[in-house]
């Protein structure tokens, strides 16, 4: 029973696209396909036109307890084309993944395998589109899966998360004992020189995991989901429809491993619970990170040279310099101010590289110049700009660089003790 859990804890890297191209180019082989959404967002119905009057809360239902009620099955698919049956979400998802860790008997990470095995048996394959989090119904999928698929953006920030997110894998399927394999599929290759450097840095990385074909960004796959199609359908020449054509060709050419096969579903068991509640505690995003400090409106007992500490902030020295300057406890990150100019933070490893935690903002004192403080340690820090709708670069108003461990410029904070 090959069963593709299509998985990523971060949104907007390909995950639901991939698992309608792959269901569609699957069926296009022959296959009978049975696409599952255990997302509540329900983006597959979405991204293949289903109405919202013919989405159920039938597979919420299923999920729902140890015992599900008896639903006739045949109402439950719903056919998108020739081969192809979906599985819709509905919001009622939601509430499975809020059940307490400390009430979990084991059992509840099967439920989907006894789904599966029950109901699904016509079908040659099922993909399994995943939330956005490694939480309860994610780990669904990983306990009826004989194989796991990671679309991983080829953008700086994707790959920084990708190595965590590959470990916490491992750990997933160590737990489990669960012999099954795990493929990285790289999505959203654009046309330039960082993206293709990234995608390189991803094979050396990932070698044996990765897949050898990636998926090109590409027009043709959004107008696709605009009209509720796969993008094969809507372009079939499209660069990124003989992306998923090749990578499905890759999968279909390579089965599981006959030990991948999940078993008949285990009952009860104190172990498996115990696992289940460590894993999703660890997989938890704990924002512990340091906040942007707010910066300190103009005041008139504040001179030029003053270094005391306003209320809510840390003292800014009133002066024009760009780039990195050490104020006392931090650093503030300076540039110039433009109304026209797009939404830019500073990220580093003190927020994890997340843009938005730390946004310039239009400093009242200085109207052309904005900034953000960050409270830092002494020592050295790297970090860089990030404009909304770019990559991130080193910041062009700080003269000293040096290249992080994937051979990219960033930028070099001092902070002195």
């Amino acid at each position: 029973m090959r069963t593709i859990a299509i998985v990523n804890q971060k949104g907007g890297c390909g995950k639901t696209t991939t698992a309608i191209q792959l269901a569609a180019e699957f069926a296009k082989s022959g296959q009978r396909v049975l696409l599952v959404d255990l997302d509540a967002q329900s983006h597959c119905a979405a991204g293949l036109r289903i109405p919202d009057s013919r989405v159920h809360n039938g597979l919420a239902r299923l999920l729902a307890s140890d015992t599900p009620p008896e639903i006739p099955w045949d109402d439950l698919p719903i056919t998108v084309q020739d081969g192809l049956d979906v599985l819709p979400a509905s919001r009622e998802l939601a509430e499975i993944e809020r059940l307490p860790l400390d009430q979990l008997t084991g059992e509840e990470t099967v439920r989907l395998l006894r789904v599966l095995r029950a109901f699904t048996g016509s079908y040659d394959v099922r993909i399994l589109d995943c939330p956005p989090n490694l939480h309860l119904l994610t780990l669904n999928a990983f306990r009826a899966a004989t194989e796991v698929l990671v679309p991983i953006e080829c953008g700086y920030f994707a790959i920084k998360g990708a190595e965590r997110q590959w470990d916490f894998l491992n750990s997933v399927v160590q737990e489990y004992r669960r012999q099954i394999c795990c493929h990285l599929l790289p999505t959203m290759l654009r046309d330039s020189d960082l993206s293709k450097n990234l995608l390189s840095i991803m094979e050396k990385r990932f070698a044996g995991q990765i897949l050898p074909t990636a998926i090109r960004d590409d027009d043709a796959v959004r107008e696709a989901t605009v009209r509720g199609v796969p993008v094969a359908t809507h372009q079939p020449t499209a660069p990124a429809a003989q992306d998923y054509a090749a990578v499905a060709s890759w999968l279909i050419s390579n089965p599981p491993l006959p030990e991948a096969d999940p078993g008949d579903p285990p009952r009860r068991n104190a172990r498996i619970a115990e696992v289940t509640a460590r894993l999703i505690r660890s997989a938890e995003v704990k924002d512990e990170l340091p906040r942007a400090v707010a910066v300190t409106p103009g005041r008139s007992e504040f001179s030029a040279a003053s270094t005391a500490e306003p209320s809510g902030g840390v003292a800014v020295q009133d002066d024009c310099t760009l780039g990195p300057v050490p104020i006392p406890g931090g650093v503030e990150f300076r540039r110039e101010w433009s109304e026209d100019a797009p939404e830019a933070s500073v990220i580093g490893e003190f927020n994890q590289w997340t843009p938005g935690r730390h946004r310039y903002q239009r400093d009242p004192q200085r109207p052309n110049m904005a900034v953000v403080q960050v409270p830092l340690a002494p020592g050295t820090h790297q970090y860089m700009v990030h404009e909304s709708g770019r990559d991130p670069v080193a910041d062009i108003h700080c003269s000293k660089l040096e290249r992080n461990q994937y051979r990219m410029p960033v930028s070099i904070a001092e902070v002195t003790a």
